[in-house]
């Protein structure tokens, strides 16, 4: 006979039990078993948990293992690419081992990850690449195509990770039609879905569950018909679970954000142009129709992308009525779309790329309509619900509309299903509270378990917080040449083993400049390459210095000396000019609330944090965080952030950050761990 349940979770974490068993150094945490009994209890009774677990406090394995020992079918999402192999290389295989429980695990991606076999043998006949550079992977390609058991990306060597060709072959949502495709029992996405049905454990991220649920929710709308909560348990692209599991879950809010907008590109219209032009190309009728309207349609979508916004980063859209110019463009646009739509629906069905001709027909006119018909949507934007803004990075430019408050989505699509959630994070209070996260996300009113487990690492007698004294106002002109000085003078006493964190790319490219020809240690620059192979060069090479915006902020696991020093440019407050950030301080002025504390200030607190835990990785990590924006000290809202920080000491003295690099180096060296310089 099974004993109960929560009793089998208590002992697996227990001295002498399964988890010992299969870990040569295994320690009981308390606050790894708090979390896992916590997890275990809200499965039994359909509950949901909002539970704050520090680095080091093991909280994978206490939700995978109650997770296992439950038999519920459980979908656990990531905010990052490296948890979620983390999950699946490390912590899967771990937990198979300790319960020898025969349990099956499935990753599931978003179908941009997966070749398209249909397109690759189109590609395949005319290789066509946009960027030259890139023909000289068509043989790496090849190779791929023909011995992959899985179709995905990841597992094409050498392939960047912004490889414009793959967009060619891949089995996006836009170009799929599996009623008329001749590869649909050998596809490898709808293989991947059949798996994943009869999978225990579904490990997915944040992008494909919230891309999941909005194609639900606009397919069908909410709330679940059924009234089982269907919609956060699955349903589309991903299976219906019996219990769901957020971890990183600080990030699901800009997330889910994204998905409950729309978004049109420029490269999205001008690749939708290159394939009608290459499908009228097929037959004679077609390329009288198709390319006249395709260029018409081009020439107004660049017109109108082009002249959006001015300058670098993002910018609000006028809205309709306000600029007459934008608005003719925008009518243009539309105008364009009507007709392009009406040439495609007149051409034979031979407009195909080769076979499948009526399927190949009708997925180029659901993009046409789907572009035009997300444009419309998007200047239709009521301010006071959502905000249309635009983004532009080199020559590429979007444009969005996204929710002020995705709240009300989340509240009545996701918690009231009646069975259970756990959101994790290290990350998810602010002065010892979840009020903020809890409203952000839908849960303010809805009934759900609490949490925090706090950091177990030593960091009142391993790390240290220097704030130096003389730096001009973040504000000031002069402080990003004086924050490049100071940090080369921290980098100088650490000897290297920098992560540097800017909260924009204007001060990332101002250390960099300052930094470059004085730092004797390799420079690694966000945006010189992907993302992975930065980090996996910052891991091998101890005295390196890693220097990047957001995207490096979290989700980076660097154990080790090779990782010393935290900098951090400022506060990281969100920008005011930013047309989401502006929205939502609004909003809440509007209803009589006060944005700066009640958002501003918990959203950089959080962001903070997230910079803050990379530094101490395991139990023999240590190290300096030097945070160069004194208004931590001087203003004050810095308490705040103060008594958000894990206790540890505090200095304006750089003499203090070279005493403590001294005395961890020779407590090494005399324990024979040092590294010869």
């Amino acid at each position: 006979m099974r004993r109960p349940f929560e009793e089998e979770v208590r002992d697996a974490f227990a001295a002498g039990g399964p988890l010992a068993r299969a870990l040569a150094r295994f320690e009981p945490r308390p606050g790894q078993l708090r979390l896992a009994m916590a997890w275990a209890e809200a499965l039994a009774r359909g509950e949901i948990l909002v539970a704050e677990a520090g680095t080091g406090s093991g909280k994978t394995l206490a939700y995978l293992i109650p997770s296992v020992l439950s038999g519920r079918k459980t979908i656990v999402s990531t905010g990052t690419k490296t948890l979620q192999q983390q999950i699946v290389e490390n912590d899967v295989p771990l937990v198979r081992e300790a319960l020898r429980a025969p349990f099956s695990c499935v990753v599931v991606k978003g179908r941009g990850n997966y070749l398209c076999r249909r397109r690759w043998k189109r590609f395949a006949a005319e290789p066509l690449f946009e960027f030259p550079g890139e023909a000289g992977s068509y043989g790496r390609m090849c190779r791929f195509a023909e011995t992959t058991l899985t179709g995905d990306i990841s597992e094409c060597p050498g392939i960047p990770d912004d490889f414009h060709a793959w967009s060619e072959v891949s089995a996006r949502s836009e170009t799929c039609d599996p009623s008329s495709c001749a590869e649909t029992e050998r596809c490898f996405l709808a293989d991947i879905r059949r798996r994943a049905q009869s999978a225990d454990l579904v490990v997915v991220n944040h992008h494909l569950y919230f891309a999941d649920l909005a194609i639900r929710r606009k397919r069908e709308g909410f709330p679940d018909p059924a009234g089982k909560g269907g919609w956060v348990r699955g349903g589309d692209v991903l299976p219906i679970a019996d219990a769901v599991i957020f971890d990183e879950a600080h990030g699901i809010e800009e997330t889910a954000s994204s998905f409950f907008g729309v978004s049109v590109s420029l490269a999205r219209a001008l690749e939708l142009v290159r394939d009608l032009r290459r499908a009228a190309e097929r037959d004679e009728q077609a390329w009288r129709l198709i390319p006249p309207a395709a260029e018409e349609f081009r020439r107004a979508a660049d017109t109108l992308f082009r002249s959006a916004g001015s300058g670098e980063g993002r910018f609000f859209l006028p809205r309709p009525g306000t600029d007459r110019s934008f608005d003719r463009l925008s009518a243009d646009l539309l105008r364009t779309g009507e007709e392009l739509s009406r040439a495609v629906s007149a051409s034979p069905v031979s407009l195909s790329l080769g076979g499948d001709s009526a399927g190949e027909a009708e997925a180029l006119l659901r993009r046409v309509d789907s572009f035009a018909g997300d444009f419309a949507f998007l200047r239709e934007a009521d301010p006071a619900t959502a905000v249309a803004w635009g983004e532009r990075r080199g020559t590429a430019v979007s444009l969005q509309r996204t929710p002020v408050e995705v709240s009300p989505f989340l509240a009545e699509g996701l918690w009231s299903g009646g069975f259970p959630v756990l959101l994790t994070s290290a990350t998810l209070s602010v002065s010892g509270t979840f009020s903020y996260f809890r409203e952000r996300v839908g849960l303010a009113e809805v009934a759900a378990k609490e949490l925090i487990v706090d950091n177990e690492f030593d960091f009142a007698g391993k790390a240290l917080v220097y704030v130096p004294a003389g730096l001009p106002d973040p504000g000031d002109d002069a402080f990003p040449a004086s924050a490049a000085r100071e940090t080369a003078e921290i980098l100088n006493v650490s000897g290297g083993g920098g992560l540097i964190l800017c909260t924009s790319y204007r001060t990332l490219g101002a250390l960099v400049e300052g930094l470059r020809d004085i730092v004797p240690h390799p420079l690694l620059v966000q945006g010189e390459a992907p993302r992975m192979h930065l980090l996996k060069a910052f891991r091998e090479d101890a005295d390196a210095v890693l220097i990047g915006t957001g995207t490096f902020w979290e989700g980076i696991d660097v154990p080790g000396e090779s990782l010393r020093c935290v900098v951090i440019d400022k506060l990281p407050f969100a920008p005011p000019t930013d047309p989401v950030v502006t929205a939502r301080i609004q909003a809440i002025r509007e209803r009589g609330g006060d944005p700066f504390l009640e958002y501003q200030v918990p959203e950089a607190v959080l962001a903070l944090r997230q910079g803050i835990g990379r530094l101490l990785r395991r139990e023999d990590d240590f190290g300096v965080i030097a945070l160069l924006d004194h208004r931590v000290i001087t203003r004050g809202y810095g308490a705040i952030f103060r008594e958000n920080l894990p206790a540890m000491p505090w200095t304006r003295d750089r003499s203090a950050v070279s005493e403590l690099f001294r005395r961890f180096r020779a407590g090494r060296e005399e324990a024979g761990e040092g590294k010869s310089r």
